[in-house]
């Protein structure tokens, strides 16, 4: 694995959070040659420290090893530790903090078989704004960025209770976070790959095929099928937090939540939401019901502001050193702290 790691390229799930991204995860782990771990973006977060090494001494690699395994979102991840231990130690001397990612991913156990790994993918919302580091580390790295339609994807993120129930806020954010990756589109056309949720779920293979054309990695029909596979994920995951955020995934696809705000938003929460995100919903293929309103725009600034605010602080506690933000991210984590004990005490007991 340490010769041949380095050849094995990357690619990036990216797109706002609720939009289609661990549906399209599942699908393409399903592929026997593409290895893609849960949602954990420890890659640009532990860059600061050690993003620039490139001798590796014993002590380093342990210190690595150490705050990989305390970066929240890891501890959802199915991997033999000691066996990642020992292979990140075989990375002793001159290499690269890369190549040390690479080894992590690898040891992923997923829960569809593999056969040889041609890829490793990665998917993470987050990574909209740091595709330049991205390709830094990975040069040869792909994007696939997804979108969805923001009515809908406003509803799934109150529904999932991932942010506050603020519309005008919300539809800011999902400007913002797509915007990102048009900007990275004009720069790499070539690195990014944009599809739409309602497209995929509507035409799947077709979509899937073009995916897999974009990545050079031939089709694969289990991908069809990823549903039944996660199954297992049923064993080791809490039942509440399955059917908090991820319980659509157990179905076969189907275009059922696609333009649901027709019905299930009010004429007042549609214009605020058309009025923020205003022409560059026609850019990503979205019919607008309502133009900009000037006076409900001005309704709309506290909560335009909050939102900006939002990334704002993101990006200050990025550039802070990393025990410090480590502790503000396990702060901020404390809300799925009791999702964290019931799949610590479920790990405990099927391992």
């Amino acid at each position: 694995m340490q010769q041949s790691i380095n050849q094995i390229p990357f690619f990036f799930i990216i797109g706002r959070a609720r939009s289609g991204t661990t549906l399209l995860r599942c699908l393409l782990d399903a592929h026997p040659e593409i290895n893609i771990p849960l949602e954990c973006a420890f890659i640009v977060h532990l860059y600061p420290k050690y993003g620039k090494t490139t001798l590796w001494s014993e002590q380093k690699i342990r210190s690595f090893y150490c705050d990989l395994m305390s970066y929240p979102k890891f501890h959802f991840w199915i991997i033999d530790e000691e066996q990642l231990e020992a292979d990140l130690l075989q990375c002793f001397g001159e290499t690269t903090y890369s190549h040390l990612c690479k080894v992590v991913y690898m040891n992923f156990k997923s829960f569809f078989l593999k056969s040889e790994i041609k890829f490793l993918g990665d998917k993470n919302p987050s990574y909209s704004f740091h595709t330049k580091r991205i390709l830094q580390l990975f040069p040869e790295a792909r994007f696939i960025h997804i979108t969805r339609d923001y009515r809908d994807n406003i509803i799934s993120m109150i529904n999932a209770k991932f942010e506050a129930k603020n519309y005008s806020s919300l539809a800011y954010r999902w400007m913002f976070h797509n915007k990102q990756m048009v900007k990275q589109k004009k720069c790499t056309p070539e690195k990014v790959y944009t599809i739409r949720y309602e497209d995929m779920v509507a035409e799947p293979e077709i979509y899937l095929r073009k995916i897999c054309q974009f990545l050079n990695i031939s089709f694969n029909p289990d991908m069809m099928n990823y549903h039944v596979k996660l199954d297992e994920m049923r064993k080791i995951y809490p039942k509440e937090l399955i059917n908090l955020h991820h319980k659509s995934l157990f179905q076969p696809l189907n275009a059922d939540k696609v333009y649901a705000w027709k019905h299930l938003l009010t004429n007042k929460q549609i214009r605020i939401c058309d009025t923020v995100v205003g022409s560059f919903a026609e850019k990503m293929g979205y019919e607008r019901r309502y133009k900009r309103n000037f006076f409900v725009y001005l309704y709309c600034i506290p909560g335009i502001f909050y939102g900006r605010m939002m990334y704002f602080v993101m990006s200050i506690i990025h550039m802070l050193p990393l025990k410090i933000r480590m502790k503000l991210i396990n702060g901020l984590a404390i809300v799925f702290k009791h999702d964290w004990k019931k799949y610590q005490k479920s790990v405990v007991t099927h391992k």
